[in-house]
């Protein structure tokens, strides 16, 4: 009888372990499911905030433009969720962009418009970014995911803010092309460089507008139709070339038998749109005194030509330098005839390069605002 609550018990201890090696075994495999679930279908990491994959969960697509960025560090993060955002109107940033002197000036005077909100975004950022790309941005949200090594940023831009912002820009901007305009206009000889030099101008304003236009239809169509009549840059070249037609510029060249400098300036005036003469007398002249001096290698083997260019464009009515060039150097070859040849070609070259952009700088130096 003893021998038979033995077994028995033996019995019991037996069903009672595998009974717990069971619910062990159920208790780990229920353990593994809600890892799963924790990390999600979607790969987000245990404690990841939605705004990473879905930010209009805290900032609705209906008063907010969003994006999210991430990178290794928390600036990069930041600068790249900008450049996410900015892609919504069909661009992305890569670097701070120049604004060209003559809008920095105009920007101070009051002339055009000028947003600064730098308190919200770090300096750093600033200094990386274009400042137009920045305009009603903020970055309320960021997140170290650990496990990944890498930030997450959230960049947002409120509809209406962005609203307010771009239209009292764009209005502000088209107040200046107006008045440009209207300076032109109450010009006794409408057809001069200083002028040509405004529509240049205005013509920047328009671009910086089609591009605020841009951004502000994207933010908010119905807004942006209060713009339907805005001056665009197309318009406005279109003026400008129209101008430059009836501004003619004469061309004056000392020692050019082969009309090869003389050509060379031409070309340029009438990538500009102008029309050039030569050999008569217009308000605009370009006067260019070539002076070309033999000399030879001590073994006379070389012939050198050494030259000296004294260019410029001249208003005659003011007496004023508009855009000055002096050219020097020396060229060598067999004959001086080859040599001289070369001098000229030289001298060509730095008129299509370094006349040409002396004359916009001349363009981008226009400060009557």
């Amino acid at each position: 009888m003893s021998k038979m609550k033995c077994h028995c018990r033996t019995l019991i201890r037996k069903s009672l372990v595998v009974s717990i090696l069971v619910s062990l075994c159920l208790a780990g495999c229920g353990s593994s499911e809600n890892v799963a679930k924790a990390s999600g279908s979607s790969g987000k990491s245990k404690g990841m905030p939605d705004w990473v994959t879905g930010p209009s969960s805290a900032y609705p697509k209906a008063d907010y433009l969003t994006a999210t960025g991430s990178a290794a560090e928390k600036k990069s993060a930041e600068i790249d969720a900008i450049n996410e955002l900015v892609s919504i109107f069909g661009q992305k940033i890569t670097s701070a962009s120049a604004t060209s002197r003559r809008m920095e000036m105009a920007q101070k005077a009051g002339a055009v418009a000028e947003y600064s909100d730098e308190a919200k975004l770090d300096q750093v950022v600033l200094r990386e970014v274009n400042q137009d790309d920045v305009i009603a941005v903020e970055i309320p949200e960021f997140f170290e995911s650990k496990s990944e090594g890498k930030w997450y940023a959230l960049a947002v831009m409120s509809r209406e803010k962005g609203t307010q912002i771009y239209s009292s820009m764009i209005e502000k901007n088209q107040k200046e092309i107006d008045s440009i305009f209207s300076q032109i206009k109450a010009s006794k000889d409408p057809n001069t460089m200083l002028n040509f030099s405004r529509l240049d101008f205005a013509e920047e304003v328009a671009r910086t507008n089609e591009g605020y236009l841009k951004r502000l239809t994207i933010l908010n169509p119905s807004a942006a139709q209060n713009f339907a009549s805005l001056s665009t840059p197309v318009q406005i070249h279109k003026n400008k070339m129209e101008m430059a037609a009836k501004i003619p510029v004469c061309v004056q060249v000392d020692e050019d038998s082969d009309g090869r400098i003389a050509k060379t300036f031409q070309e340029v005036m009438t990538s500009f749109g102008f029309n050039t003469t030569l050999g008569s007398n217009e308000r605009y002249v370009i006067s260019c005194k070539n002076h070309f001096t033999e000399s030879a290698s001590s073994n006379e083997k070389t012939k050198f030509c050494e030259y000296v260019a004294e260019c410029a464009l001249n208003d005659t009515f003011s007496g004023e330098t508009l855009v000055p060039l002096s050219i020097t150097g020396r060229e060598g070859s067999p004959t001086y005839q080859n040599a001289e040849i070369r001098a000229k070609q030289k001298i060509s070259a730095k008129i299509k390069g370094d006349f040409a952009r002396s004359f916009e700088n001349y363009l981008g130096d226009f400060t009557a605002f």
